[in-house]
């Protein structure tokens, strides 16, 4: 689909009323209420429905199969159920309700039919999302009249019932954090191993970053131990559309796998409308002074939302945390009910998320299917997974950070070939403001592509020390782990710490009795995450987090939002063998942010490549992060209530991967010159003369991490940045650093290096858009709220003429790196140019 192909959304009621659907983009513009609409909806667009493309169920599966199944497969159903046949693995890259589950489980039922041991693992990201692929895959099984035993073996699954299915079930359904404990115990499933026909990786995309690194290491152990025991499986992963599924498939399991990614699912026309809140008196916005006074997407979203329920368009609201949820129903209830809005008669509501007992989630779905609730707000739970039936609308309060996610919340809605309306009600944010701005990278652009990076050491030792455990390790395991050299000197160096005994010509053990299985978290790089506790008696279910996280959000007098529930943190200990934090029930009128000093030395360059002028690098480096004080800022407005309060943790050092860009002297001189005059009251440390170029390439650092996840999978707050006026490598270069937060790396900054004029083109676009047009920017281009510097300086003109001197626009270097006559070979002398960095 192009851009050109979709059109302006015109049609009237009449025109969009055949099918069914009650309102269409133009027609929730035309029945809002007069006295609450301001020019709210931005742009609008219809996207067209696309037909079915089916393939004859007896073309790939046996007759009785087909005859049973009474559907023909879709296109894409078919073609990976005849790349299996072949032999080949599979990642199955297509839309939301496209019946991907379809394509294992076929699969699993024609190969039970001709041997009825078969086995089949199924890894998913949730629990509640196994339990319904359970229910889903024992549905299709028996309607095909096959007795294929499928169980969910996780910690949730009694003790009395994990027997039964090692032994019995042909489909083990499990996680990630799961089989990593289960694979030492191996000797009880030897059985199932020596059976194994197919693993499958639900819902690939999300495995990125520190938790893609350790599913990627998981999956090569569990297929280590499968080989052994004389299994030969096949891989099918599933995954929403990205931009690189081979890529994504081979980092994961470490083999090839074809990619399925035309879609043979029917879909019907999507309206889609941005509908951006006005300011909170209704007025537009006074370009001549920037305000930050627009209404809430918290607040228009559940209007909204509430609008298209009472209008006949059952809708999902779909909201970041349980709290918004629950404020969202009584929002939109209080909404309807105001005496002053032409509603009457009663709309049903009901929120939905991880925090309402079984009973309650259990009995919201079959209200939602039966079609007696006309809304319900939610969280994740209902992006995926659970079928939601006639749902027509869906309303997204703000960005969820990604293409995948944004376009599997809208597939909620319209399922099959059904009309459907889907609302993006943007927050005063970076990315947000970015999507409102330019909805041709929603519409047009390629998907963002996941990451999954093998190179950190950290996580390969640890991983590696749980294989050797499990079964002596030989040189014939180098392919599946990192070849023959770094298995070699891993050894030696797990020697030389006593972790690991014996040669690669013998077997190589782990040296101790502990299991090392339990020092893995999918969450942290090194050793055991921080463990999340409740004080008291009470329990969260939080996951364990990282080292770095727990010193920026987790410290002492911290507050903490999970799944909607405000808390304090009152501990952080790491003085005992199992690091935690603990956490009690808050209800303040204010939330915190760190503030962070950082210092990068002993850089060591492994890639380099010239960016127009600019020399870019890639490589290592020593980071020190300081997050010493804290803010304490008023929820809702942002104001300040207290600064500078101390964190009470100490210095974080790590060695890392990152990026940076060391500017030309002359366009250093250039830049300065030209914004000499800019000065920054607050930057009393900072020589006066540097405040604009300083401002610039600071700004330049903040917008290209706040825009870093539109080209890839990557989350913002997992990077760091610094900017400073001489680099720690001796040349004496100006420049700006993006460093991946996690010891040993990420691959977030090596990805960043490979597509760097593509994310410093969307920074440009992020800083020259921006309805604020003040020279220091605002929350929705360049303020971080992390900022090491409190965002002083920060100077978009600058940073305007350096990226474009970095992207080539000849024109306007032209323009602007003239440097007068009298400034030439100014600050040519590193002593005459005092260090100075910001973060």
């Amino acid at each position: 689909m192009s851009f050109d192909d979709i059109d302006p959304s015109t049609e009237s009621r009449s025109e969009a009323g055949s099918d069914g659907l009650a309102l269409t983009a133009e027609e929730l513009r035309e029945t809002y209420p007069a006295n609450r609409y301001h020019g709210q909806l931005h742009e609008a667009f219809t996207l067209p429905a696309e037909p079915a493309s089916h393939v004859p169920a007896e073309d790939v599966l046996p007759p009785d199969l087909a005859a049973r199944l009474g559907v023909d497969p879709w296109s894409h159903q078919a073609a990976a159920l005849e790349a299996l046949a072949d032999g080949e693995n599979v990642c199955v890259a297509t839309s939301t309700s496209s019946g991907k589950t379809y394509v294992y489980g076929l699969h699993v039922a024609r190969r039970f039919r001709e041997n009825p041991d078969v086995r089949a693992l199924l890894v998913y990201p949730t629990k509640a999302l196994s339990r319904d692929q359970e229910r889903e895959l024992n549905d299709l099984f028996d309607s095909l009249g096959l007795d294929v035993t499928v169980g969910v073996y996780d910690g949730d699954t009694k003790r009395e019932g994990k027997a039964r299915i090692r032994e019995e079930a042909n489909v083990v359904i499990t996680n990630f954090a799961g089989l990593n404990q289960y694979l030492e115990g191996h000797h009880r499933w030897a059985a199932f191993h020596a059976n194994c026909e197919l693993i499958v990786v639900d819902e690939a995309h999300a495995w990125t970053g520190i938790g893609g690194m350790h599913a990627a290491w998981i999956l090569r152990r569990a297929r280590r131990l499968i080989d052994w025991y004389g299994g030969d499986p096949q891989y099918v992963l599933t995954t929403a559309t990205i931009g690189n599924p081979a890529e994504h498939a081979r980092a994961l399991t470490g083999e090839p796998a074809t990619v399925i990614d035309e879609d043979g699912s029917p879909s019907g026309r999507r309206h889609l409308a941005f509908w951006d809140p006005p300011t909170e008196d209704g007025s537009g916005r006074d370009e001549a002074e920037w305000s930050p006074s627009k209404r809430p997407a918290t607040v228009e979203a559940p209007e909204v939302w509430a609008h298209c329920s009472y209008h006949g368009v059952p809708s999902l609201l779909f909201c970041d945390s349980r709290k918004q949820t629950e404020l969202a129903v009584g929002r939109a209830r209080e909404y309807l009910e105001s005496a002053t809005l032409p509603y009457r008669g009663s709309t049903d509501l009901a929120a939905y998320n991880a925090g309402h007992g079984k009973r309650s989630r259990r009995g919201t779905e079959n209200r939602l299917k039966s079609g007696d609730l006309d809304g319900v707000a939610t969280t994740s739970a209902l992006e995926v997974g659970i079928d939601v039936g006639g749902i027509d609308g869906t309303v997204l309060l703000g960005y969820p950070g990604s293409r995948q996610s944004f376009w599997q919340r809208l597939g909620r809605a319209g399922r099959g070939e059904r009309e459907s309306l889907s609302v993006f009600v943007p927050a005063h944010a970076t990315l947000d403001q970015y999507i409102l701005r330019h909805p041709e990278y929603l519409l047009e652009e390629e998907p963002e592509s996941a990451v999954v990076d093998l190179e950190n050491n950290p996580v390969y030792l640890r991983q590696l020390r749980c294989a050797a455990q499990e079964l002596p390790l030989r040189r014939e395991d180098a392919a599946r782990f990192g070849g023959i050299e770094r298995l070699e000197r891993a050894v030696e160096y797990g020697r030389r710490t006593g972790d690991l005994e014996g040669s690669l010509a013998g077997g190589v053990t782990y040296a101790h009795r502990d299991r090392p299985q339990d020092e893995i978290s999918l969450y942290a790089s090194g050793g055991n995450g921080f463990e999340v506790r409740l004080a008291g008696e009470g329990s969260i279910d939080h996951r364990p987090i990282g080292r770095a996280r727990a010193y920026r959000d987790y410290h002492e007098g911290a507050t903490v939002l999970y799944r909607g529930d405000q808390y304090e943190v009152v501990a952080l200990r790491e003085d005992r063998p199992q690091p935690f934090v603990e956490l009690e029930p808050a209800d303040v009128d204010y939330y915190t942010q760190s503030q962070r000093r950082t210092t990068i030395y002993d850089t060591e360059v492994r890639e380099s490549r010239d960016v127009g002028p600019f020399r870019l690098n890639w490589g290592y480096g020593t980071v020190t992060v300081h997050h010493d004080t804290f803010t304490k800022r008023e929820i809702g407005t942002g104001d300040v209530q207290a600064v500078g309060l101390e964190t009470g943790v100490p210095p974080l050092e790590m060695r890392t991967q990152l990026c940076w860009v060391e500017v030309p002297s002359e366009i250093e001189r250039a830049v300065t010159t030209a914004h000499s005059d800019y000065r920054n009251d607050d930057c009393e440390d900072l020589p006066p003369r540097l405040h604009g170029y300083l401002g610039g390439i600071h700004a330049i650092e903040h917008a290209m991490i706040g825009v870093a996840p539109l080209e890839l999978t990557v989350d913002a707050a997992d990077l760091g940045g610094l900017a400073t006026n001489r680099l720690p490598d001796g040349t004496g270069k100006s420049g700006w650093f993006i460093y991946d937060g996690v010891e040993g790396g990420l691959g977030f900054s090596r990805r960043i290096y490979e597509e760097y004029e593509a994310v410093a083109r969307r920074a440009r676009d992020l800083i020259t858009d921006c309805e604020c047009g003040r020279e220091e920017g605002c929350p929705a281009c360049l303020m971080d709220p992390r900022c090491g510097n409190d965002n002083r300086p920060l100077y978009a003109p600058a940073a305007t003429d350096v990226i474009d001197a970095l992207l080539g626009d000849i024109d306007r270097m032209e323009a602007t790196f003239e440097p007068a006559d009298g400034d030439r070979g100014k600050n040519e002398r590193d002593d005459r140019r005092p260090p100075a960095s910001v973060s």
